[in-house]
């Protein structure tokens, strides 16, 4: 190799490199620390392309911008490939979690000011879990939809989320006041509440006006602990990420565009999901990979308020000492069961009594939530073919507290004992006659009226019927509910199999009753 060609070959490398290196220099944090209503672009990237929109980014619930570049390499994936970004602060950065309402309101404000700031260029939205739901707020409801051109939702509760409702259950009510997860933010994801909230969205007339394209995780087998038990309480309901189902994750006025291998956390993060949705970051290229994505618009079709739920749960829950008691029956022919407590605290020791009086050795992992149970500690356990009868789960803490336990069967009659609904009128315990006879089931409703927080002078909850036995055929009639709010119903149900073996299960469903009389 001449000289000359070594020359111009370097020159060459040398200036590859000066273009290359800024874009996969490490970009620097915004400058933000968690106040609300605050907001900062990300650094310019030197490969900058101008014809790319900026990404606005937003947090979900309980959580802040950081979500998008601290243990996330969102940011970085989106700086080195030529996008200038934006981060915002909502209420939950610098408190208790809002709801849509006021998460949306300040968010479209937002809008406003970071358009501003970037005269002449669109912007588009990549949200994740609830902050899908405050961006459509936003768009919809508050009118930033001229600013934005296309929204990108990762793993967000458009339909709301199940653990939300099992939070506001009559079980969950003292934990819920010792570790704070009882806020607007988490009363608006209650499926009823959010089933009233497309009934006034999907509608409107805006919500049309920008593109919605949808991703959902289906995976939380391998996940945290925390993914894993939500996962499996959830999957009752469907395949989800450990925090959302896939049906819920679909946005009516969308395009589900893909159902992936994710839990909640890496469903928004970068390596696995920026090169998914760089193409519906601008316009044309949208319009072009929608049409290939609607093989996977499935969820499109589901009913993710399927009013029939069906009965592999068992829930307890309250204060307690140092020393917390809960026993529970275990039928015949059960394959397993999986246990959480979670409490205030992490407890110092468990211990497992099967029906014979025996202690049992159990594998227990230990950890904190960082999601809608946020604060509180999960002590979980599975136990293969365990034996018939009472078993008693003992819990000693450091000092008193409270506790919510669940108990999930893997068993036949989890798949014949039902709870449905009746025109959001009536609620009815029903079996499919595997050997269940639901005129010898022994069904207690709870019904707990929750007004919408802020709402002067009325109880945070009113017990409406306290441990009532059902009426005729197991149901219970809920007409008489008139006032706003959400109306939480607990069931607690308690019978024989056919071989003659006690069984109880737990059974869960909310109304949503709006200030024109709607029911959702």
């Amino acid at each position: 190799m001449n000289k000359r060609v070594l020359t111009l070959l370097l020159s060459c490398l040398l200036l590859w490199a000066a273009v290359a290196a800024p874009a996969s220099a490490a970009a620097p944090n915004p400058d933000l620390s968690g106040v609300p209503g605050t907001w900062a672009p990300g650094a310019t990237p030197g490969n900058l392309n101008p014809d790319y929109p900026v990404i606005l980014f937003v947090q979900g619930l309980t959580s802040n911008a950081g979500t998008w570049y601290q243990t996330n390499d969102m940011y970085q994936t989106a700086y080195n490939n030529g996008y200038q970004t934006a981060f915002v602060e909502l209420y939950d950065s610098g408190g208790p979690s809002k709801n849509m309402w006021d998460n949306g309101k300040l968010l479209a404000d937002k809008i406003v000011e970071i358009s501003k700031a970037f005269p002449g260029k669109k912007i588009v939205v990549v949200a994740h879990s609830k902050g899908g739901v405050d961006t459509q707020t936003a768009l919809v409801h508050y009118g930033a939809y001229p600013y934005v051109s296309n929204v990108i939702t990762l793993g967000s509760p458009h339909h709301g989320s199940q653990l939300a409702d099992l939070a506001y259950s009559d079980w969950a009510g003292w934990l819920a006041e010792l570790i704070g997860y009882k806020t607007e933010g988490t009363y608006s994801m209650q499926t009823s509440y959010m089933n009233y909230f497309r009934s006034i969205t999907d509608t409107h007339a805006n919500a049309s006006k920008n593109k919605i394209y949808t991703f959902a995780g289906d995976s939380w087998h391998d996940s945290s602990l925390i993914y894993l038990l939500g996962g499996l309480y959830l999957s009752k309901f469907g395949a989800n990420d450990g925090v959302v189902t896939v049906s819920s994750a679909h946005n009516p006025k969308g395009t589900m565009v893909k159902i992936g291998p994710w839990d909640h956390n890496v469903v928004h993060n970068g390596s696995p999901m920026f090169p998914l949705i760089k193409p519906y970051l601008t316009s044309a290229a949208g319009l072009a990979a929608e049409a290939e994505s609607s093989g996977q618009s499935t969820a499109r079709d589901a009913n993710p308020l399927e009013p029939v739920q069906p009965g592999s749960t068992l829930i307890r829950g309250g204060k307690h000492e140092s020393i917390a008691v809960e026993r529970f029956l275990v039928e015949n022919d059960v394959r397993s069961i999986t246990f959480d407590w979670i409490a205030d605290q992490p407890a110092d020791r468990l211990e497992l009594i099967a029906p014979s009086g025996e202690k049992r050795t159990i594998d227990v992992k230990v950890e904190q939530d960082q999601e809608l149970f946020k604060n509180g500690w999960h002590h979980t356990a599975v136990v293969a073919k365990p034996e018939q009868g009472e078993w008693t789960l003992q819990v000693q803490s450091q000092k008193p507290g409270a506790h919510l336990l669940t108990v999930q069967y893997d068993s036949a009659l989890s798949d014949s004992l039902k709870l449905t609904t009746k025109d959001k009128h009536k609620f009815r315990v029903e079996t499919d006659g595997s050997g269940l006879s639901s005129d010898k089931l022994n069904v207690r409703y709870n019904v707990n009226f929750i007004p919408e927080q802020g709402n002067p002078g009325k109880k945070h909850i009113q017990s409406l019927k306290k441990q009532a036995a059902a009426g005729a055929n197991n149901e219970l009639e809920l007409t008489a509910a008139q006032e706003p709010g959400v109306y939480q119903t607990s069931v607690e149900v308690r019978g024989e199999t056919a071989q003659g073996v006690p069984f109880e299960r737990s059974l869960l469903r909310s109304v949503y009753v709006d200030k024109q009389g709607g029911r959702h």
